[in-house]
């Protein structure tokens, strides 16, 4: 089972985790300019290698879910 954690209440910060361990994490980077900016990263690389960049949300959790140790 994979569950989608937020931790920090003011933060745009979310864990992924499967098997009650984390395995990734995705956070708004930047909310300025036209489309905001999420961010990807976790354990298994290279899950976008702290490179790729998602318009939302949904985006990122759908990167994460495609390469998850579970599904």
């Amino acid at each position: 089972m994979i569950t989608v954690k937020k931790i920090f209440r003011d933060e745009e910060l979310y864990f992924v985790w499967a098997d009650g361990k984390c395995f990734a994490f995705f956070y708004l980077l930047s909310s300025s300019g036209e489309k905001p900016v999420w961010a990807v990263s976790g354990e298994y690389k290279p899950l976008a290698a702290n490179i790729d960049d998602f318009n939302s949300y949904d985006d990122a959790l759908k990167f994460i879910m495609a390469h998850a140790p579970v599904q």
